[in-house]
């Protein structure tokens, strides 16, 4: 599996994240196929994308951190069973 730390300059609030993901992904022509948690980031969300019928997907995690007081984080996971090559575009 290879991670993408997004770089955040500010910590911003769930809907925010939410709404400028969404915005992203569907500019890049991304649907959204599944929204669940991870039990290993508690309070997190995380997000399946993948384009169209293309084999691939991506996986997104926003933890905000405020429960374990820390930092937020927001990255990508793109797994190497769930690889695809439009992938290198993003």
């Amino acid at each position: 599996m290879v991670e993408y730390e997004i770089a955040l300059s500010r910590r911003p609030d769930d809907s925010t994240v939410t709404a400028v993901l969404h915005d992203v992904c569907k500019g890049e022509g991304l649907e959204l196929q599944m929204k669940t948690s991870l039990r290993k980031y508690p309070g997190c969300t995380h997000w399946h994308f993948k384009r169209s019928t293309a084999p691939g997907i991506v996986e997104v995690t926003w933890w905000p951190g405020e429960a374990q007081q820390r930092a937020p984080r927001l990255w990508l996971s793109i797994h190497g069973n769930r690889k695809a090559a439009w992938m290198s575009d993003l």
